[in-house]
């Protein structure tokens, strides 16, 4: 009960001991019990993995093997530290009085794009090790963190600072996230018109553009039926820009692996889904997956706008945030994928 108290009292610094009693337990496991701590938990579920990646499938340490992708343990420890990394950043956005709304969600796009984009060039072989580990989740994920967090603030001093200018935080912000996505950009458009420095299977613009316009059909569809009964409020919040990115986010996921994996247009393809779940859907029924992605955001959607509105009205910077979490781990994977395969890698 005392414990309850305490977590009551100060919930922040509850969490804050907590995480921190559990970062001790593993640096002391590490030292007394590497065999068990590193060897069989962290190379094998976690950093493995990355090393893997970047080899290209599969590394060993001390006879224990990890492969590329994911595992049911990863996916579940990563699932949590995002849901702890979210309420970190609400409760920081929310100190420093920031909206999260739409220009917000805008204002971090340079930066959404900008994991897929460089995790695109690491799967080119641009990056060498042990600088191409920065570029593989979850680093990648720390690298985009650090230059938001940086250009947020940067942001939030500028406009106290200088309060008459025409200068605030998510033009800082988005103006930072441009200057550190520039260069990955153009490298992508100088390998798509022909200047590859690896092996490549061949760009495909058919791809991209096959994907591209289903995503936008469905979004379409979606946008005009809840326009045409935009008078009713539950059919109305899905032209929200926010639920619409969603929406499109989730959408470019599914249909690229969808497309990718099960080759419906026998273009040829022959990629793999390396998270389990989408795997178990895949092989189920090939367009399961992207339906199934289709009807959990539209859920999503209805539950945060609609069914919990009143409940959720004091609550907007949270129920945006979510969205905008929900946004980047449908976007992020998704744009990686259609990237991948519109350039052959």
């Amino acid at each position: 009960m005392k414990i309850i108290e305490i977590y009551k009292q100060n919930t922040t610094k509850f969490i804050a001991g907590l995480l921190l009693l559990i970062v001790v337990i593993i640096m002391v496991g590490i030292v007394v019990f590497p065999s068990i701590f590193y060897d069989q938990w962290i190379w094998k579920y976690y950093w493995g993995p990355v090393v893997a990646d970047a080899a290209g499938g599969t590394a060993v340490y001390k006879d224990i093997q990890a492969q590329e992708g994911y595992t049911v343990v990863s996916e579940l420890t990563y699932g949590i530290i995002l849901i702890l990394a979210l309420f970190a950043i609400y409760k920081f956005l929310k100190k420093l009085e920031i909206a999260v709304d739409w220009r917000f969600a805008l204002a971090l796009m340079p930066y959404i794009l900008f994991g897929p984009v460089t995790r695109v060039l690491e799967d080119t072989g641009y990056f060498d090790a042990p600088w191409s580990f920065w570029f593989i989740s979850p680093l990648i994920y720390l690298q985009i963190a650090v230059y938001a967090i940086l250009f947020l603030l940067l942001g939030y001093y500028l406009e106290k600072k200088f309060k008459k200018q025409r200068l605030n935080v998510n033009s800082v912000l988005f103006s930072g996230g441009l200057i550190i996505l520039t260069l990955s950009v153009f490298l992508i458009i100088k390998w798509l018109l022909g200047d590859q420095w690896s092996f490549t299977t061949g760009v495909r613009f058919d791809v991209f553009v096959i994907v591209i316009g289903l995503v936008s059909l469905v979004v379409a569809l979606v946008y005009i039926f809840s326009y045409v009964y935009r008078s009713k409020e539950q059919f109305s919040v899905y032209k929200n820009p926010l639920n619409l990115a969603m929406l499109s986010g989730h959408m470019i996921d599914g249909i690229t692996s969808y497309i990718s994996i099960k080759d419906p247009f026998s273009f040829g393809l022959a990629y793999a889904e390396k998270h389990p779940a989408s795997n178990a859907l895949l092989n189920i029924w090939g367009p399961l997956f992207p339906i199934t992605k289709f009807i959990l955001i539209i859920v999503v959607i209805y539950v945060f706008d609609v069914l919990y509105k009143e409940e959720l009205k004091d609550h907007l910077t949270l129920v945006n945030l979510l969205k905008i979490g929900i946004l980047i781990l449908g976007f992020s994977p998704g744009l990686r994928d259609l990237l991948r395969v519109t350039m052959g890698v």
